[in-house]
């Protein structure tokens, strides 16, 4: 497969989940404050959006180390990490 033909079937995850959950931002934002809410005390900062975006790539990088290559996990990954950097990017 052509990289331009993965980046397009990234790109139209991406759309996808956008069009049925709108903007990531709101939705990591909310996953960090719950998720920093489960880690208080083990952390010695609560996590952000960005972190949770890489996390979640994490997610899937662990899955396909336990259950070997799955398509939809190494694009979520993609799409996981496009995410993180998308949201670092906006708010330099």
């Amino acid at each position: 497969m052509k990289y331009k033909t993965i980046f397009e079937r990234c790109h139209n995850i991406i759309q996808d989940r956008e069009d049925s959950y709108g903007d990531a931002r709101p939705l990591h934002q909310s996953i960090a404050k719950r998720w920093s809410s489960v880690l208080n005390g083990k952390l010695r900062a609560d996590i952000d959006e960005v972190d949770v975006a890489r996390l979640m790539g994490e997610l899937k990088a662990a899955r396909m180390d336990h259950t070997g290559f799955h398509e939809d996990s190494i694009l979520d990954q993609m799409n996981y990490l496009a995410i993180a950097y998308r949201l670092q990017r906006d708010d330099e």
